[in-house]
């Protein structure tokens, strides 16, 4: 650890710890390492296998955040969203 870590402590469900020790033996790594590894990749985007066996593959299709304030009517988003299936030959305003 260098000088600027730190220790915290974290409750996982014993089934959660003994995945995390198999994996990081796996990767010849301590358990400490294997953590820090996958929180890092985490919040650099990069690839995490989830619950469900994705890879963390995901496509941004659709961002929200220029939204105004109040939100936008239901009908305007299934338009947009259909304009990205396709399914609108289109483009919505």
């Amino acid at each position: 650890m260098s000088n600027n870590s730190k220790a915290i402590n974290i409750t996982l469900p014993d089934e959660l710890l003994e995945a995390i020790d198999k994996a990081a033996k796996s990767e010849y790594a301590s358990r400490s390492d294997f953590i820090r590894e996958s929180i890092v990749r985490r919040l650099k985007g990069q690839r995490v296998v989830d619950e469900w066996g994705d890879e963390g593959n995901w496509e941004t299709v659709v961002d929200f955040r220029d939204l105004p304030g109040g939100g936008m009517p239901a009908e305007e988003l299934l338009e947009r969203l259909k304009h990205l299936n396709g399914q609108d030959k289109q483009k919505p305003s």
